[in-house]
């Protein structure tokens, strides 16, 4: 891989701001599942780190559901010089956190790779592209010392 970063953070949440060290463990997570990853797409996503109020907007308007999310990918065109936009909504990612026992910064680490992962063509929709995806995903995510977030589905 280049020297050129793997992602752009963008916080607009005081909460993400609370929690030291989000954006730079969300970098080192997406660069871990990149690495495993045949022919990335170029340039740096964008991940937003945001609120719940943001997510449920951008899921009304994108998916027609109208509530939020933890997560949103959003691929650019292949036209363009970067794989596309992420967003996490705080609140949700704080109370999946709470209810699992884990770290929100790993969580978040988590999620910022599987909306990369949905930027370079991976998805979940069948079995076995979600097999696919949550192996890598759990790769990655080993690399940095984070359990498996399916260990316990399995």
């Amino acid at each position: 891989m280049s020297d050129e970063p793997v992602a752009e953070i963008v916080i607009d949440h005081p909460g993400w701001d609370a929690v030291s060290g989000v954006g730079a463990r969300c970098l080192e997570a997406i660069s871990a599942a990149l690495a495993l990853v045949d022919d990335p797409r170029p340039g740096p996503a964008v991940i937003l780190l945001t609120s719940d109020a943001t997510l449920h907007s951008l899921n009304q308007r994108f998916r027609s559901k109208d509530r939020p999310t933890n997560v949103l990918s959003f691929p650019a065109p292949e036209s363009e010089a970067y794989p596309g936009d992420v967003a996490l909504a705080f609140e949700t990612c704080q109370g999946e956190a709470a209810a699992r026992g884990i770290a929100l910064i790993d969580h978040a680490a988590h999620l910022a790779v599987h909306g990369v992962l949905h930027l370079n063509g991976f998805d979940h929709k069948q079995e076995a592209d979600a097999e696919e995806m949550e192996a890598l995903e759990a790769a990655a995510l080993a690399r940095l010392g984070i359990a498996s977030p399916y260990r316990e589905s399995k």
